[in-house]
């Protein structure tokens, strides 16, 4: 390729992947300020008013994030707290193109970015929504990226620097989120696979990474060790064998087509089987395809495999392999459109059509909830886009009984039976009253107000009526008296989706017994 061309196409495919990241900001913020924060993001917001060196479900990176944007911006404001996590798949985006040029060509990369773009589970939870996968995947690709430097360019591959920088890298990432794991695992994979390779397990440079890497995660371990090794316990609970069912490892697999979308998840799937079945290979290219095809096969063979086991699968948790199938897909369809296949290009036109249709229709009911206005019978066993809605009456529910004066939060604390409802309350009261969880599953809420420091004071027990049934049985013995304040409804659009049962208890006698925490 002459320098002109050269020129010419990295000007375009710049230029291309500038609107891309662009579009892709609005469009995420434009979302941001449909909705309202999912149960897991709240929760996030609540657990994270409080800093602390770790936390029970994830490693603390994410919940940094929170607890600065909340410090830098003197407000919970959702789209504030979101602003970072949308900036970072911005420039996840720009890695994801990166990674793509560098391994198959500029064009490669953009059709890479965009196709990423296009998916689902990328595109909304790691793109916009405050979980801890948007800073995963960013400090995943840029990890990957620095691995490239190492293994395939000969002038870099004993540099230091190098090893020094992806094993920050490789740090960060596990600060995310365990699954970053997955990059050693595949490195380790990609190296021991490869005869031209085989040798850097001689060197150095991949054993400082680790060394790094581990360092960096060790405010992890150093929690752990303090609380029991509690999250660890959690997430490992989670993988547990309990017998054979292949039925659910077939839901499985069909729930992590749905969060990708069938029709981008198939030709990855197609991509990662075609360049895994040439192997290591004797060229430079199938050797880069290789290495993508080690980095996807950790995370997608191992959590698919435990649900055949009955372990518990949630569908998102096999996105960090696939992320690495995108630039193997990137480069199937740069080459057919450079040969100007017209089925790959209209694929790749109703892919962008079908997603902005999807998007529009989910997020402006979740706003506004029409499809059940519309058709009630659609959602049997409840709406689950409630669950990215706030439950912005109980502040002024709470105001109104005069429980917000200074007086009241002095000596009040607020009790959710479950923690899905703790954070989404938390969330609404923006922190001004401290919220418990006192539950078999309270998850980071026991680690954070030790229950003891809350004797002698009244409480407000508030929940959905699912988690609060039991409220006189459960709380009674620890209180002086608890009496029953009514129910708050939470409407959407005028309309009441749902109504949360309160009391009032007063007198904290006796500590309640938590699973774990203080």
């Amino acid at each position: 390729m002459s320098l002109r061309v050269f020129a010419d196409s990295w000007s375009k495919t710049t230029g291309v992947m500038l609107l891309l990241i662009l579009g892709g900001l609005l469009f995420r913020v434009v979302l941001g300020l449909t909705i309202g924060l999912g149960v897991d993001e709240s929760y996030a917001v609540a657990v994270s008013r409080i800093w602390t060196l770790s936390y029970f479900d994830h490693p603390p990176l994410h919940f940094w994030l929170i607890g600065l944007a909340g410090k830098i911006f003197g407000t919970d404001y959702g789209i504030l707290l979101r602003l970072p996590f949308i900036l970072l798949f911005a420039a996840t985006t720009w890695l994801m193109y990166r990674l793509g040029a560098v391994l198959f060509g500029n064009w490669a990369g953009v059709y890479a970015a965009l196709i990423m773009n296009l998916s689902a589970v990328f595109s909304l939870s790691t793109g916009g929504w405050i979980l801890p996968d948007g800073p995963l995947m960013f400090f995943m690709l840029a990890c990957v990226l620095v691995l490239v430097q190492l293994l395939f360019d000969p002038t870099q591959e004993r540099s230091l620097f190098w090893w020094l920088a992806a094993g920050v890298l490789l740090g960060l990432g596990l600060l995310s989120k365990y699954h970053a794991v997955f990059i050693a695992f595949g490195a380790f994979l990609f190296i021991i696979t490869s005869r031209t390779h085989r040798p850097l397990l001689l060197t150095a440079g991949p054993y400082l990474a680790l060394g790094i890497g581990l360092l960096i995660f060790s405010p992890v371990l150093i929690w752990n060790w303090q609380h029991d090794w509690a999250s660890f316990a959690f997430q490992g609970s989670r993988g547990l064998a309990k017998g054979w069912y292949p039925g659910r490892m077939m839901g499985n697999i069909a729930g992590q087509a749905a969060w990708v979308l069938p029709w981008i998840w198939l030709p990855l799937v197609g991509s990662w089987i075609t360049s895994g079945l040439g192997g290591p290979g004797s060229t430079p290219e199938q050797s880069k395809r290789w290495f993508l095809s080690c980095l996807a096969a950790g995370p997608i063979l191992i959590f698919t495999f435990l649900t055949l086991c009955g372990a518990e699968g949630l569908f998102h948790w096999q996105a960090p392999g696939y992320l690495f199938l995108f630039p193997l897909l990137g480069r199937v369809v740069a080459n057919r459109l450079a040969c100007h296949n017209r089925k790959t290009a209209v694929w790749l036109r109703l892919s962008a059509l079908v997603f902005i249709l999807l998007i529009a229709v989910l997020a402006s009911h979740t706003a506004t909830g029409w499809l059940k206005t519309m058709n009630p019978s659609l959602f049997p066993q409840g709406d689950p886009s409630m669950e990215a809605y706030d439950w912005r009456e109980v502040r002024p529910a709470f105001a109104a009984k005069g429980f917000l004066t200074q007086e009241h939060q002095a000596e009040l604390f607020v009790i959710a039976p479950h923690w899905i409802d703790a954070g989404k309350i938390d969330y609404a009261l923006s922190g001004k009253l401290p919220v418990v969880c006192l539950s078999d599953e309270p998850h980071h809420f026991a680690f954070i107000r030790p229950i003891g420091s809350m004797l002698g004071k009244d409480a407000v027990i508030i929940g959905r009526p699912a988690v609060t049934e039991r409220v006189l049985q459960q709380y009674g013995p620890y209180f002086q008296s608890i009496s029953p304040l009514g129910s708050v409804a939470i409407n959407r659009q005028g309309r009441e989706e749902l109504r949360l049962n309160w009391y009032y208890a007063r007198n904290l006698m006796y500590g309640y017994p938590m699973p774990y925490g203080h």
